[in-house]
């Protein structure tokens, strides 16, 4: 089928067209503790009750979105160098993966929907388009690159994301006296109104899609599944451009996901 025998060549093991090449900009060691950091911080979350319960509709938003990126990617984006030329100034195709991770974040608001919404692009696209050559290196890729990070990022946002508003936290001024104890209150939840928030959203969403290319594919899966080799100043140096790059498109669609956050939710 699709799973390829494991063979061994003169320099590296290969299985599923993956090269493990370990001669990577980011040495091996940074990725494991990068996972290890990331897998810790959702599990605290996870503990503290920070990550809530998904609903139905919230993998509806999530499975459409999907499909959409599923067609925006491998039916849209091919056409547009047909009727434009603009192709050669900016990378249409992570502008509008961007939106829609955006997208998912503000409509959803909690931790863990964009590492599902990926989880589900990721196979779409293996049954539609590219197969299930390299798995499953590339489910840990799109999840871990910038989907996590953006999950983590929801960890200080939570519903308010893609909104001007934030929460707040204060103690509660009443005392409960008891026979046994006394309870001075717990922290309560408050939220307040900080004019153009959604544009720093738009600017953290974008940077880490925008960079997530240059920094983790080509600065270590491109070695470890296929092999490419690349220097460490042409990495930092694509990531440096392109991340300033996704800081400006996440601010210029930051209304508009404002906008059709506020159509389809509501008032907060």
């Amino acid at each position: 089928m699709f799973i390829n025998i494991c063979v061994f060549n003169n320099y590296n093991m290969t299985w599923n067209g993956v090269e493990f090449n370990l001669h990577s900009v980011i040495p091996s060691w940074v990725m494991v503790i990068y996972f290890l950091v990331i897998i810790g911080l959702l599990v605290y979350a996870w503990n503290k009750h920070i990550l809530a319960n998904l609903k139905t509709v919230d993998f509806v938003y999530m499975g459409l979105l999907a499909a959409i990126l599923v067609i925006y990617n491998f039916f849209i984006s091919p056409l547009i160098p047909k009727f434009t030329a603009v192709t050669s100034v900016f990378y249409y195709t992570t502008i509008g993966e961007m939106f829609i991770l955006f997208l998912v974040a503000a409509l959803i608001g909690k931790a863990g929907s964009v590492m599902i919404m990926m989880f589900i692009y990721t196979l779409l696209s293996d049954i539609f388009h590219y197969g299930f050559g390299g798995e499953p290196f590339w489910f840990i890729y799109e999840i871990t690159a910038y989907a996590a990070i953006i999950d983590l990022y929801l960890l200080l946002r939570g519903r308010y994301m893609g909104t001007p508003y934030q929460r707040t936290f204060r103690a509660a001024v009443t005392t409960v006296q008891t026979a046994q104890s006394t309870d001075k209150g717990k922290l309560k939840e408050g939220v307040r109104k900080v004019p153009g928030l959604y544009f720093l959203d738009g600017a953290v969403v974008g940077f880490v899609v925008f960079a997530a290319y240059n920094f983790w594919y080509q600065g270590f899966w491109a070695t470890f599944v296929e092999g490419y080799l690349y220097t460490s100043h042409y990495v930092l140096f694509e990531t440096a451009t392109n991340g300033l790059g996704g800081i400006a498109a996440g601010i210029i669609l930051a209304p508009l996901v404002y906008y059709i956050k506020k159509v389809i939710v509501g008032s907060l």
